[in-house]
């Protein structure tokens, strides 16, 4: 990316490192002067907020955190009981909020996100109206505070619009201050949230986006607190979570985060299964169906509930799941060492799920093992909590959902092994981003998919062998810029159209990563890759401080590629436009038909059986022209064939006119 302290004379132009970029070379082809015209990309300009981060140091022009990065945080405290028949959670929190920022805070805001199911809300489709949340009480420093008149006085007290609730202080927050909330609410349980959380039959209960929850405070914008309407996902700060969560006797109970009292929730034969299973390379059940059913996996006593005791630290979320009919199979993963001691460490791998609703679901456990397996060896980050929890989701949901150590998955019946693979793949590559590389989903639905759609289809290469994996995600992008349908990958992820969101956010950039590994060359995209994840683990990354980490790395601008591809929604279109014999050689003249430049390796077979690879660098398209000559020395042999992009690496929307053949 182009920084402020870049002349735009540079865009394009190779930088120290540039022999190490598969970007080609300047004297690859000679640009045809006279020919028509063609739009340039212009350089990128971050917006001002960036900007000011990289002048503060809270951001650095090679796509690091700066020396004087922060962020704020919050530790909570959470009591909360379920009533499946009711599906009602009541629930209070506790809230310690630390301001690590600058600023002097007179607000906080809010998320409610159960809201959206509340009469009257704004949301982009239809949702079940359960009531959203109720607010019993509502305390700020142990004080019970009012909500407010809409001509009241500012503070203290609190207003609730839509799924956004601030509180207004009555003192301000000072810089290494903070302040104590509690708030008691309750609320019915949609049997589907959105697709992302909610119950099913009353026998098995998803609990995501069910707490107040402190909305993000960073750098950039300050309160970043944008309503929720049921499509956009979200952008969360990073906390600690201590909860005790209460459901009837016999129901199984797992969620984010550690499970604290064991010994006080589950009969000795799950113990012994669970402990087996810790250490196993195998699936064990843990618990069957008519086993749950009988009685035998949790404690048997007097009482009517049990309270499960979870911590979690350092997550940006906290959601559970209660069942009492679903299997429980577990295995574990292995990752390489996390804590230094030279030994691989040990993930536990849970599947919960219902033989007669999703039978493909008797492998579940094996292809999350795998997935965490091959994504901590990938990323370079080996997955850094306890537990991985898959959970089926008949009647609530049809694909994935993503939460920090859970995932929601529907049963994929009528579907493939692999299908199921797949989408188990691409959810558990969510914890990394962005359950570890904490993206804004909001408004840049493609940093956060588009990087896991990349890894799930590096997955599928090692899990399913001779696989084109990326090759389906391409055509999908492909077909979407053919009919010119697609939209920019920079727009907030609530402002697509119907059908925009999914090419824009999950198979073009997927697309676009496969493309800046070809131009960069593979150690150079994986080591870039990797330390992006390292470097903004647990914090907040933008789009700019990935375009700077792999411009670091290339040691070149590359506005054309960010610009033409993410900004705007140009092609690529090249085409062996004539093949000509002259006196001393055969002049090969490429053009360029789409609107996005891209560098292209051209292969010539002669007669003689000579291959001649030649390069057309960026630049030469930088230049303005449309048409590229190459020339072929008549001693090489006629030219029999040439082919632009043999790799079939780049993402052309017409490869039909890149091969001429005699």
């Amino acid at each position: 990316m182009q920084s402020a302290q870049t002349p735009a004379s540079r865009r394009g132009v190779p930088g120290p490192t540039a022999a190490r970029i598969a970007l080609g070379t300047l004297l690859a082809a000679t640009p045809l002067a006279g020919q028509a015209g063609r739009p340039l990309p212009g350089p990128v300009v971050p917006p001002p907020a960036f900007r000011a981060a990289l002048e503060e140091g809270t951001r650095s022009e090679d796509g690091r955190p700066g020396p004087n990065y922060w962020q704020n945080h919050a530790q909570y405290r959470i009591e909360a009981s379920l009533d499946p028949l009711e599906a009602r959670v009541e629930g209070s929190v506790s809230i310690r909020y630390e301001n690590r920022s600058p600023d002097a805070l007179d607000r906080l805001l809010l998320h409610l996100h159960q809201n959206l199911h509340a009469t009257g809300v704004a949301r982009h489709v239809a949702q079940e109206v359960t009531g959203g949340v109720e607010l019993r009480a509502v305390r700020l420093g142990g004080e019970e505070v009012r909500p407010l008149a809409g001509d009241g006085p500012p503070s203290p007290g609190y207003r609730v619009e839509g799924t956004l609730m601030t509180l207004s202080l009555d003192e301000p927050i000072p810089p290494g201050g903070s302040v104590e909330v509690e708030v008691e609410w309750s609320g019915v349980l949609p049997q589907n949230g959105a697709g992302r959380m909610g119950h099913s039959e009353r026998e098995m209960f998803f609990v995501a986006y069910w707490y107040p929850r402190v909305a993000v405070y960073d750098d950039l914008r300050g309160w970043d607190a944008q309503p929720y309407l049921g499509g956009a996902e979200f952008y969360d700060g990073f906390g600690d979570y201590e909860v005790a969560l209460t459901v009837p006797s016999g129901w199984t109970v797992m969620a984010t985060g550690e499970l604290l009292n064991p010994q006080e929730v589950f009969a000795a034969r799950t113990l012994e299964r669970l402990a087996a299973a810790a250490e196993a390379d195998t699936v064990i059940t843990v618990a069957t169906v008519d086993e749950l059913q009988a009685g035998g996996v949790t404690v048997v006593g007097t009482a009517s509930t049990l309270t499960y005791r979870f911590q979690g630290e350092g997550v940006r979320d906290f959601t559970w799941t209660a069942s009492e009919a679903q299997q429980w199979d577990a295995t574990s993963a292995r990752v390489p060492d996390r804590d230094g001691d030279g030994v691989a460490d040990r993930v536990a791998i849970h599947a919960f799920w219902r033989p007669q609703r999703a039978p493909l679901w008797r492998d579940q456990a094996r292809y999350a093992k795998h997935a965490i397996e091959h994504h901590s060896r990938f990323t370079g980050f080996p997955y850094p909590w306890p537990h991985m929890t898959s959970v089926e989701g008949a009647d609530i949901i049809g694909g994935g959902m993503e939460f920090p150590m859970l995932t929601l998955i529907g049963p994929y019946l009528g579907r493939s092994s692999q299908d199921l693979y797949n989408v188990t793949s691409h959810e558990l590559g969510h914890m990394w981003i962005p359950m570890v590389v904490g993206t804004n989903e909001k408004r840049y639905a493609w940093m956060d998919e588009g990087p896991t759609t990349f890894l799930e289809n590096q997955s599928r290469y090692d899990y399913w062998p001779g696989t084109d994996a990326h090759a389906s995600e391409r055509e999908t992008y492909l077909d979407a810029a053919r009919r010119e349908v697609e939209e920019p990958l920079m727009r907030h992820g609530d402002y697509y159209q119907a059908g925009g969101y999914g090419v824009a956010s999950y198979a073009k950039p997927s697309t676009l990563l496969v493309t800046l590994r070809t131009l960069l060359g593979p150690e150079a995209f994986r080591r870039t890759y990797r330390d992006f994840v390292q470097d903004w683990a647990f914090k907040h990354p933008t789009p700019w401080d990935l375009f700077n980490a792999f411009e670091r790395e290339a040691g070149l601008d590359l506005d054309w590629f960010w610009q033409s591809f993410f900004y705007e929604t140009w092609t690529v279109d090249l085409a062996v436009a004539e093949v000509a014999a002259g006196a001393d050689d055969t002049v090969i003249r490429i053009r360029d038909l789409g609107s996005a430049p891209v560098p292209v390796q051209v292969r010539v077979e002669t007669d003689s059986g000579t291959v001649v690879d030649r390069e057309i660098a960026v630049v030469s398209w930088l230049s303005g022209e449309r048409d590229v000559e190459i020339r072929i020395p008549l001693a090489s042999g006629e030219v029999i064939r040439v082919v632009l992009d043999p790799g079939e690496v780049l993402p052309d929307v017409d490869r039909s006119n890149n091969t001429w053949e005699r």
